[in-house]
């Protein structure tokens, strides 16, 4: 299916559940056809309001926020330069009636509507702007006090007293810039009629609009896209700014040459079809839980059939965090196991469990769509100020979907650190992974120069995510070289070391951060052995150091240690993963001074020995299973020294299970 296919069923599916012209809590709406809307921003809509004789009752200017809803026509959507008046709604140079050539199309093309049509609405808009001095009488309204700036009435620009704030003071404001709608009182009715909230009205501007298009003649094809008999759309609404999703038969050649002989080969939509296309599409990259600006100009659109406004609030794109299953000792201890099951109904339901977890962990509230029901992403960008490019689209099952989002966590996660994740698997989002990737160490963390380059690696990894696809491998080799040169990032390694560790473990075949001693990998045993070093010199520095009470992570910089101080094993991490051999004898002839001071150390004489035991332990692994003289053994590391590395630090700062575990640390 086509994503101008996917937006058509998606505006027919709103209509058949009567979502069509309802605004959401969030603001969204789907507008009917033929219809376009503009937010208040506090100053540039005035509502007024008229009795069905057409006199003026109110008029007041909208709170920011306010939403307006109105007819326009072909030609007046996407009016940049001419005259092409909206039906009803439009700023005070076409309503206010002044003799000059955009009031009077505005009147001729009411007074056609009407000649179609007598509809009590328009009649009584169109009977009221008729009338003598309508401006002075809607800012007579407006405003206590006000006066026409340097006294030219034409201009449409007044200064009025503002009295709304804490002192008075006056400002200014330019009507022509300003757009008027209107509300209607009708006698003996307690609730007044706005035309944002006129549904039949609606009905009938579009019931108007086609028999426009029958008396101009306008072609009838049958749409590509519905199936159906249809008026054949030239000008299609644009998507962002002036920007349009679908190409115009008008379109310049290098747009159909060289595949059709002529534009109106490529695709025959009809207009009715166009309009529920762009519409559909309008709506989903406004709504807060159906659009995400990738950056510039790009944003990805993600919805499901039977949950258009993605109430789910599903987002693929965020950081996620996971409970990690309890091992069978923790649930033991924590009481938390259910009556004995079978090994294999257990497994059955702690993975069933995890799986479920996993895609809520990915949305903010319950999962609202089916198992049958279509899910559909779409990357767009605005290439150029006349078209929008679609850079990807994908139609996928909701069943399939959760599956992949499982499979990407399962996938690409790693333990968290610190108080409130450290009970989670941690996966972070495609933004923080570009940016750990490519990105360059400034003062506010890391940024990536080529805002483009950032869309297009974005929309690279959503697709993989969905699609159930590895991460793209530039991503992965890019989080590789990095982790190799930890003084390129001083504020920002532990973003680099997690994405890298996430990014990597899969293909190293490292489940989780255990200390894996039986692991005789060169590059593992050799990252085991940098991690000892840096913390056989840095718990010199230490002021306040308790074995094994740490519960933040190697990475966290408490304030009761004092200022921190590069090790020597972080100064010289780059030459030693390239040459392991040679700074391995280097680094632990550095480490004799901060071994004799430690062993002065009555409180961190424990410590010292636990670390010093746990390099003899990875000393004597590499000299049963590697010749220190072959210089294959000094080849740089692969990417499991960043695993040994971390399961190192891991073991060095767990917290002890037992005061047993505990009383064992401090008699070491």
């Amino acid at each position: 299916m086509s994503l101008l296919t996917a937006l058509y069923q998606t505006y027919t599916y709103a209509l058949e559940k009567d979502l069509v012209g309802k605004m959401d809590e969030d603001g969204q709406i789907i507008l009917p056809i033929y219809h376009n809307s503009m937010k208040s921003n506090g100053k540039n809509i005035v509502e007024v309001t008229l009795d069905d004789k057409s006199q003026l009752l109110e008029a007041k200017i909208l709170a920011q926020g306010e939403l307006a809803i109105f007819p326009v026509t072909e030609d007046s959507v996407a009016r940049s330069s001419g005259i092409s008046p909206h039906p009803l709604f439009d700023n005070f140079d076409y309503i206010i009636q002044d003799g000059e050539k955009k009031s009077l199309a505005y009147l001729k093309q009411m007074e056609e509507w009407l000649e179609y049509e007598e509809i009590d609405f328009v009649r009584i808009v169109y009977n009221f702007i008729k009338q003598a001095e309508v401006f002075e009488k809607i800012l007579n309204k407006l405003f206590l006090t006000y006066e026409w700036k340097d006294g030219k009435k034409e201009d449409k620009i007044i200064r009025y007293l503002n009295r709304s704030g804490e002192k008075e003071k006056w400002e200014e404001l330019n009507f022509s810039k300003v757009f008027m709608t209107f509300k209607i009182q009708y006698q003996g009715q307690d609730s007044m009629v706005s035309l944002s909230e006129n549904k039949d009205l609606q009905e009938k501007f579009i019931n108007y609009v086609h028999f426009c298009d029958e008396k101009q003649g306008s072609p009838k094809i049958t749409c590509n896209i519905s199936g159906k008999e249809d008026y054949l759309c030239v000008k299609h609404r644009p998507l962002i700014g002036s920007a349009r999703l679908i190409s115009q038969i008008t379109a310049n050649p290098e747009n159909y040459k060289g595949r059709f002989i002529n534009p109106d080969e490529t695709i025959k939509i009809g207009k009715d079809s166009s309009q529920k296309i762009i519409l559909m599409a309008k709506s989903l990259l406004d709504g807060e839980k159906t659009s995400r600006w990738l950056g510039e100009l790009s944003y990805a659109l993600s919805w499901f059939s039977d949950d258009i406004k993605n109430e789910s609030k599903l987002d693929i794109g965020k950081s996620i965090q996971v409970k990690r299953p309890q091992s069978p000792g923790e649930a033991l201890l924590n009481k938390a196991k259910e009556k004995a099951k079978t090994k294999e109904n257990s497994a059955l339901k702690l993975a069933d469990k995890n799986a479920e977890d996993i895609v809520k962990s990915f949305t903010s509230g319950r999962i609202l769509f089916s198992d049958t029901s279509k899910y559909y992403l779409a990357v767009v960008d605005k290439v150029s100020n006349g078209r929008v490019a679609v850079k990807y689209f994908r139609e996928m099952d909701g069943s399939r979907l959760k599956e992949n989002l499982a499979r990407w966590q399962e996938k690409y996660h790693w333990p968290g650190y610190g108080k409130e994740i450290k009970d989670f698997d941690y996966t972070p989002n495609p933004l923080k992974l570009i940016q750990a990737a490519y990105g360059i160490e400034r003062e506010k963390g890391l940024e990536v120069a080529k805002k483009q380059f950032v869309t297009d690696q974005y929309a690279n990894i959503l697709a993989a995510i969905i699609e159930g696809r590895d991460m793209p491998r530039n991503i992965v080799r890019a989080l590789e070289m990095n982790v190799r040169n930890r003084l390129n990032y001083d504020k920002t390694w532990p973003t680099i070391k997690s994405c890298a560790l996430v990014a990597l473990k899969n293909q190293e075949g490292i489940k989780d951060n255990m200390l894996d001693r039986q692991n005789i990998d060169r590059s593992y045993l050799f990252g085991r052995l940098l991690a000892l070093y840096e913390r056989l010199e840095a718990t010199n520095y230490e002021k306040n150091f308790s074995s094994g009470k740490n519960e933040e992570g190697p990475d966290q910089k408490k304030k009761d240690t004092g200022p921190y101080r590069l090790t020597n094993a972080e100064k010289l991490w780059t030459s030693f993963v390239n040459k392991p051999v040679t700074m391995n004898l280097q680094l632990r002839n550095l480490m004799k001074p901060y071994e004799k001071k430690l062993k002065l150390s009555e409180d961190k004489r424990g410590i010292y020995k636990k670390i010093k035991h746990e390099i003899s332990e990875v000393t004597n692994l590499l000299q049963d299973n590697y010749d220190y003289q072959l210089p294959e053994t000094n080849r740089p590391l692969g990417p499991g020294f960043i695993f040994g590395y971390e399961a190192q630090m891991a073991e060095i700062f767990k917290k002890k299970e037992s005061k047993g575990q505990e009383g064992e640390g401090k008699n070491d």
